[in-house]
């Protein structure tokens, strides 16, 4: 294979859809994990408020209540009220589910660029294909993800150690590579698959579908 295929800017432009698929895999992942917490926090506020209030309301006579008690109460149903209304109002959960399915997607195109940055750009497939199917995927998804809110964005979801991308390293590593090397390196990678998938992957490894070391998928464009 040609080696022009893969110049700098070839090589520059995977390296920003690595960064770019990790950025948003990281932001979805933490929404989906904030989104939880506030649906365990105000599903548990609703059930105990409620409990609390049924009892109250069911031991005692309300009209011998005095007018502290009634206060007490009437606080007390408030509040199961309004736990109720936000749960249901910004739905917690579902979005949860929908914020999931997203930072999946994002984690698949994430391994798959992992998968060809980890091979040498002498022996890669050629790049346009690679990046059209890549930019193609990237805005399906823009079209059909629920949009995060700017807000969290800023204070809870970005980081910037998300902008850090193993490819660079891995880029220059390359260039340094004389002949010989380049030789035992793909023969390192025709004997032992697992050395493809760099130890440095950021991809996530909880995710059995995520897996990038799988022997099948190194050095293949995998279809979303």
């Amino acid at each position: 294979m040609d080696n022009i295929l893969w110049t700098n800017y070839e090589n520059e432009t995977l390296i920003h859809f690595h960064k770019l698929s990790k950025v948003y895999k990281k932001r979805y992942q933490r929404a989906v994990d904030l989104h939880n917490s506030l649906y365990n926090i105000f599903k548990v506020l609703s059930v105990v408020s409620s409990t609390i209030s049924a009892t109250i309301s069911w031991g005692i006579d309300i009209n011998n209540f005095g007018s502290e008690d009634k206060i007490i109460l009437l606080s007390i149903t408030t509040v199961t009220a309004i736990s109720a209304a936000i749960h249901n109002l910004y739905k917690f959960q579902e979005r949860s589910t929908d914020y999931l399915k997203t930072a999946k997607t994002y984690a698949k195109i994430q391994n798959r660029v992992e998968t060809i940055g980890n091979i040498h750009p002498e022996y890669r497939i050629p790049p346009l294909p690679f990046f059209k199917q890549i930019q193609s995927d990237l805005d399906k998804i823009s079209d059909n993800r629920e949009e995060l809110s700017n807000c969290l964005i800023k204070c809870c979801y970005n980081k910037k150690s998300d902008m850090i991308s193993y490819l660079e390293e891995k880029h220059i590593k390359f260039q340094k590579l004389d002949e010989i090397d380049k030789l035992n390196f793909i023969g390192q990678e025709k004997h032992s698959p697992l050395l493809v998938a760099d130890t440095n992957s950021e991809t996530d490894t909880d995710d059995e579908d995520e897996n990038i070391n799988d022997p099948k998928q190194n050095g293949q464009i995998i279809p979303v």
